[in-house]
């Protein structure tokens, strides 16, 4: 059996760990959290689907330096904060055996980074096509049905890559693609179109398609992004939408746009009490993921000679709110619709 060293219990890691636990892998956890860490000690972690409830026993670390000096493990999960997840590879490295790998499991791109940092080769990327949230500390809760989607960097399919479909399977059916740079750029033309807008104006992502300033600017960020994949000639695979479900060109006859935004309507039930992270980061004070989500879609349409101003209005704005300049509201976008005029 596989020994999992899993790094980061949030939304997406305490998700993972519960179920992990709950189908007898062996993992051991580090949370980054004094609380989490504290939390999951004394009462276990319990974790609310769509399909079921249920309380796992659970023993939780804040940090490496707590774990025995002699453990050695099979593959590290890395489930934190983009901007941290660098630095916890780093930390990580020795305590794997020498063809132990990484799985990364950021919104945005941090592959490249991580593979700096300690070999592209022992990286592979998990893109988690669901919702899911830590409601307190270790009570966790999958908000929509979905998949992950895993693969090597090289868009191999490894033996290891065929093991770790195994283990994952016993959280969420899990997708080998041998196209990965086609996932990540197909979950970013969805964050990047929708979690910006959702952290400036505080609303959850099924009010944001409830409001008609919402759905025409979600057009507008999801052009800029498809477009910007689509110069790095990247075949964007669909993962959560289709990159041509909801692309529409400026100059496009009024009656298709028209007919995008009613279509864009469905995603008002249907994404009902979601909460991107890069909100729930500005509601909790902490600095967000904009930089590796609209950031790197920005630097990559810089690279390409590209225009992308919905993104740098946006980038902008959430910096703002973090430093305190700006407040949550919904107001923001209406001056950001005013902007694009």
């Amino acid at each position: 059996m596989n020994r999992i060293l899993l790094q980061g219990v949030g939304g997406v890691g305490g998700w993972l760990a519960a179920e992990l636990i709950r189908s007898h892998h062996d993992i051991t956890l580090v949370t980054g959290n004094a609380a989490i860490s504290a939390a999951i000690n004394r009462n276990g972690i319990s974790l609310a689907t769509p399909e079921r409830e249920f309380n796992v026993p659970a023993t939780g670390y804040t940090t490496l330096d707590e774990l025995p000096a002699t453990d050695r493990y099979d593959c590290a999960f890395l489930a934190m904060m983009a901007g941290g997840v660098v630095t916890a590879a780093v930390a990580a490295r020795d305590l794997l055996h020498d063809d132990g790998y990484f799985v990364s499991f950021q919104n945005g791109f941090v592959e490249d980074a991580i593979g700096d940092a300690v070999g592209i080769e022992r990286v592979i990327s998990a893109t988690v096509a669901l919702g899911s949230s830590m409601e307190a500390p270790g009570v966790y809760r999958r908000t929509t049905p979905g998949r992950l989607i895993i693969g090597e960097m090289d868009g191999t399919v490894s033996a290891r890559l065929e093991a770790l479909q195994t283990i994952l399977a016993h959280v969420v059916p899990t997708e080998i693609s041998s196209n990965i740079i086609g996932v990540l750029w197909g979950k970013l033309i969805w964050n990047g179109a929708v979690s910006g807008l959702c952290a400036i104006s505080g609303k959850q992502l099924g009010e944001l398609f409830d409001c008609a300033v919402g759905r025409e600017l979600f057009l507008r960020a999801f052009y800029e992004s498809v477009s910007t994949a689509r110069a790095e000639g990247v075949t964007i695979e669909p993962v959560i939408v289709a990159p041509d479900d909801y692309f529409s060109d400026p100059a496009d006859p009024p009656a298709r746009r028209a007919a995008l935004l009613e279509r864009c309507r469905a995603f008002v039930d249907k994404y009902i009490g979601v909460t991107p992270s890069t909100l729930e980061s500005l509601k909790r004070g902490r600095k967000s993921e904009i930089d590796f989500l609209n950031g790197y879609i920005r630097r990559r349409a810089q690279a390409n000679g590209h225009a992308v101003p919905l993104n740098d209005h946006v980038i902008a704005m959430v910096h703002e709110i973090e430093a305190g300049q700006r407040q949550l509201s919904p107001a923001n976008l209406d001056e950001l619709a005013t902007r694009l005029e």
